[in-house]
């Protein structure tokens, strides 16, 4: 009975910060995913791919996070340019979002071919959509059961992505105009439900150790608007693009451990496990996080 107390204040309070803000999903596997986080990335890798994700977190909770993920990205060398292209599916107890992000980079290189600069745009639309069926016992007569099960919001984003092939940084902003996304008038809220902006920014370094053997230090920093900002930092082990493993840790969250390796020369698998240090872990006993992807690329690794 406990549990499922706990568990019940977590929906609630869950789907009552939702109604006034909404902060995106995330990958624990972001060097899978430059692109989502900055659309100055897409298509600076010279790699064109296709890929799927699926992320299920805190599996001993009913209605546990589960995202779902269709992705690409292409680069148009004859513009000197790259698209990138994710739909998602973002699954919470009574919540859910539905999204599209479309990316847009246009690349600056150097004379040597040795240097890139992406400058990017993105497009974003969101639906987001609560089951009030499955908080009416909760919640009662509160101002989100009055409102509305649904509303799409419209938003756009822009960034700026390095490299040079051994060094990789970039900054980036989402949700840049801050839509509108409210599903009830909820009192004494001072702004009112909206998509706040996200400041992302990554970086890391190929350090060459041995004969086709790079180490990959990598940090990514996210600082959102009216929530806790997120520092993750890891390392990576890669193996002539075929085979990697590497350990994230995310400051005060999680643990992650991370491996991946290809077949077929274009044909990459990926998996992760998260162990969560806190909140989850405290109800819970350790519940973790499973990341699995798969993903083709057409072209062989570039930058």
């Amino acid at each position: 009975m406990k549990k499922f107390l706990l568990l019940l204040h977590f929906f609630v309070v869950f789907a009552i910060s939702c109604a006034e803000a909404q902060q995106l999903h995330f990958t624990s596997q972001y060097l899978q995913h430059n692109a989502m986080y900055n659309p100055a990335a897409a298509g600076i890798s010279n790699k064109d791919m296709i890929g799927v994700s699926y992320r299920d977190m805190w599996s001993s909770f009913p209605g546990n996070p589960k995202t779902f993920m269709i992705y690409g990205d292409r680069a148009l060398e004859k513009l000197n340019a790259g698209i990138g292209a994710y739909l998602y599916r973002d699954e919470t107890g009574p919540t859910s979002r539905t999204g599209a992000q479309l990316a847009y980079s246009y690349h600056i290189n150097s004379k040597d071919g040795k240097h890139k600069l992406g400058l990017g745009l993105e497009l974003r639309a969101l639906q987001f959509a609560i089951d009030k069926n499955k908080l009416i016992g909760a919640l009662g007569n509160d101002p989100v059961m009055a409102g509305a099960s649904n509303k799409i919001g419209i938003d756009a984003g822009a960034g700026v992505y390095y490299t040079n092939g051994k060094l990789s940084a970039g900054a980036a902003v989402s949700q840049l105009i801050q839509s509108k996304l409210e599903l009830a008038n909820v009192p004494n809220s001072k702004q009112g439900g909206k998509l706040y902006r996200h400041y992302n920014f990554n970086a890391n370094y190929k350090i060459q150790t041995g004969d086709d053997i790079y180490l990959i230090p990598n940090a990514m920093i996210r600082v959102i608007e009216n929530s806790p900002s997120e520092y993750e930092f890891g390392m990576n082990v890669n193996y002539q693009e075929k085979i990697w493993w590497g350990l994230n840790w995310r400051v005060d969250q999680f643990w992650s451990l991370q491996a991946g390796f290809k077949i077929l020369q274009h044909v990459g698998i990926t998996y992760s496990y998260d162990y969560y240090q806190t909140p989850i872990s405290v109800f819970t006993g350790g519940s973790g996080a499973h990341e699995l992807g798969l993903r083709f690329d057409f072209k062989k690794s570039g930058n």
